[in-house]
């Protein structure tokens, strides 16, 4: 069973507080409105959203999906009083327009602002069709404004502890995959295609959690007040060189894959050139280390290039298949490392990302 965490249980309140608040202001609207005051709490309802924006986008729909519901119902009712085709007509085209992606939250309240009208406003459709709209618009707005003055969410500790769990996958992985290549069997016969099936799902969460962060960040008033300090930024810096960074790993352990005798466990090249891509992986963890820890990865990133030099010229054989095997998988290496660490600085202009 899932424990409530504390954004949902704050949500919970706001929403309880943006209902009541709500709901007061309802009861006293002049006119028609006030025979309609229980569409605000449900307005406030439709706004709250974990973020800022999404606050402002559902609200938003939600109100441009009843105003299509309401100016549906108004052309069934040029044609005729409301009975069981004009009312199912008008669901029907509801739901029709419903399936506009732009719509998004409103979507569902199309066919439903159709049908209250037709059913619910009766013979008063006209004086009906104002108080919903006006009251749900109210609801709306003071659940934006509730959201937004209350403690709005701001989250971007997920998206580190995610990019950090990341980037501790990563240097195990390098790590283990040295081991296997100075001593074969060292990772229990641990398959290198599942493992990068895995990172793939793993890289995937953390962009997920990046792009939730940002999203928190969009609208939100607390990141004008923090513009001047350090800490509101999402990752995404540090996302984009991570991706690049499991790409080239991946093709590192596609190439051991190719290198490797399932059946002898053992690799078929010399146990030199094993052994120098071990200590080139595990330089290239060393780097990854470093970057992660907020460090100069050049060192280690200067390592596995001297070492990658090397071993090209120590292949006997470049032009083979084990040897095209092994100059791409030190080639990833020396790849993944230039993410982290250029060999050259970028020319004045470049769009290189830095890492904050």
């Amino acid at each position: 069973m899932h424990t409530i965490r504390g954004a949902r249980v704050l949500l919970a309140l706001k929403t309880a507080l943006a209902v009541a608040v709500s709901w007061a202001v309802a009861q006293r609207m002049p006119g028609v409105l006030d025979e309609y005051p229980y569409y605000a709490p449900l307005g406030a309802i439709s706004a709250m959203y974990p973020t800022v924006f999404g606050s402002v986008r559902a609200g938003l729909q939600t109100v441009v999906g009843i105003a299509l519901g309401i100016a549906l119902a108004a052309g069934v009712l040029l044609v005729g009083e409301p009975n069981l085709l004009t009312v199912a007509v008008a669901v029907g085209l509801g739901v029709l327009l419903a399936g506009v992606r732009r719509l998004g939250a409103g979507a569902e309240y199309v066919p439903v602002g159709a049908l209250f009208v037709l059913i619910v406003g009766g013979q008063d459709a006209g004086g009906f069709s104002v108080g919903f709209l006006v009251q749900m618009s109210v609801g709306v707005a003071i659940g934006l404004l509730v959201n937004a003055l209350v403690f709005p969410p701001l989250d971007f500790r997920t998206a580190r502890l995610q990019l950090d769990r990341l980037q501790g996958v990563v240097v195990d992985y390098l790590r283990d995959a040295a081991g296997e290549l100075a001593e074969p069997g060292t990772t229990a016969g641990r398959d290198w295609q599942e493992r990068n099936h895995a990172l793939v799902k793993i890289t995937a969460e953390v962009r997920e959690a990046v792009d939730e962060s940002a999203q928190s960040a969009r609208g939100n008033p607390r990141v004008v007040l923090r513009r001047h300090r350090r800490g509101t930024d999402p990752g995404y810096a540090s996302m984009l060189r991570l991706e690049s960074v499991v790409f080239h790993l991946r093709g590192f352990t596609d190439a051991l894959r190719e290198l490797y005798d399932h059946r002898g466990h053992d690799w078929v090249i010399p146990t030199a050139l094993s052994g120098r891509l071990a200590e080139a992986a595990r330089s290239s963890a060393d780097a990854v280390q470093a970057w992660s820890a907020g460090e100069d990865p050049g060192e280690a990133a200067e390592r596995v290039r001297s070492l990658v030099g090397r071993l090209s010229a120590e292949l006997t054989d470049p032009s083979g298949t084990e040897g095209r095997l092994v100059i791409t998988a030190a080639q990833d290496l020396a790849r993944l490392v230039a993410v982290l660490d250029p060999p050259t600085a970028p020319t004045e202009g470049s769009s290189a990302v830095t890492r904050e």
